[in-house]
């Protein structure tokens, strides 16, 4: 299917006019959807709960840096806001930066002289993460479509489809009947084939624990891990459970997933790695207050049933594993 991408285009905006128009251009010819402030509409929300939820809809987000830092919201600017926000949601990010040569010669009217200082740290902010350099918007462009086609293909979203692209309902109810039918034989298969003494692993879940036991939690938060004794994100969830038995937020977990990976990861690393857990319907979240005494409501993750059931068999899978090749 022609999957199309919804990317979120963020920076100032008056003394960038000209980049803005050459990324939005460049979005458009690779048929993907550039979304930014030009779309802003009234509402009755506040302006910055707008730019969240399209943010939310997003499948990519692009932020471009000039040398102004741009308007701001209780001492932050815009856009760095906008930027953090699509890092905490785990929207894949790419920011582009005025090359250090070009910004020698930027015209004076598009520099805030008395706000350098956080210019120079909202940059480095950005170079955490995936960043290109641009010396005009033309090289810009060109940039941008380097990074979106880059972005794409080693972290792939959602998307949209056209309608009539999509299987019919009825294909669709007929599939999942199918599959769930192939399922329950599997797993009567696997009952009737158990001995007394030993606990059979269904097909679907010890197809659950093999995918899960190749892959690397490195890979899962964006990394590129040589070493061959990375954690496996089978590992990483065996590890996690007696934490996520009780629900916690995402920054009660942050911590213990370093020390597990022995390497040093933020909240967006630690979210993508959730979010696997999640895919494979072993965590699930719910929104509750952060605490007795606050009425702030917060998303916290926690063991799904099915994570319980799930971790009994891989237990006995990692026994039976590890008795074998020893």
């Amino acid at each position: 299917m022609d999957v199309k991408y919804q990317v979120f285009v963020s920076s100032t905006f008056v003394d960038l006019e000209a980049e803005r128009r050459s990324v939005i251009e460049t979005i458009l010819n690779l048929k993907h959807i550039p979304v930014g402030m030009e779309a802003f509409q009234a509402s009755d929300d506040t302006q910055w709960d707008y730019i969240k939820k399209r943010i939310d809809e997003s499948d990519y987000y692009v932020v471009i840096v000039g040398e102004r830092y741009g308007s701001e919201l209780k001492g932050k600017s815009y856009t760095q806001m906008e930027y953090e926000y699509a890092l905490a949601k785990g929207v894949p990010v790419a920011a582009f930066l005025l090359d250090p040569i070009a910004r020698k010669s930027w015209p004076s009217d598009k520099v805030e002289f008395d706000k350098k200082a956080r210019v120079e740290k909202f940059r480095t902010l950005c170079q955490k993460k995936l960043v290109k350099f641009w010396k005009n918007s033309d090289d810009l462009g060109a940039k941008v479509a380097s990074a979106l086609n880059e972005l794409i293909n080693h972290k792939p979203r959602t998307g949209w489809v056209r309608a009539d692209q999509l299987p019919s309902g009825r294909f669709m109810d007929e599939f999942a009947a199918l599959s769930e039918e192939k399922r329950l034989l599997q797993a009567e298969v696997a009952r009737l084939s158990a001995g007394p003494d030993t606990l059979k692993i269904p097909p679907d879940i010890a197809w659950r624990i093999k995918t899960l036991d190749g892959t690397p939690a490195y890979k899962v938060m964006g990394f590129d891990p040589t070493d061959s004794h990375a954690p496996s994100m089978l590992y990483v969830f065996m590890e996690l459970v007696e934490l996520l038995t009780e629900a916690e937020i995402i920054h009660a977990i942050i911590g213990p997933v370093a020390d597990i990976t022995n390497i040093e990861v933020d909240e967006d690393d630690a979210t993508r790695m959730l979010l696997e857990l999640i895919k494979h319907d072993l965590v699930e979240t719910e929104r509750r207050p952060f605490s007795r005494s606050s009425g702030t409501m917060m998303t916290h993750y926690k063991l799904s049933s099915f994570g319980k059931t799930f971790l009994m068999y891989a237990e006995e899978w990692v026994k039976i594993r590890d008795f074998e090749s020893a």
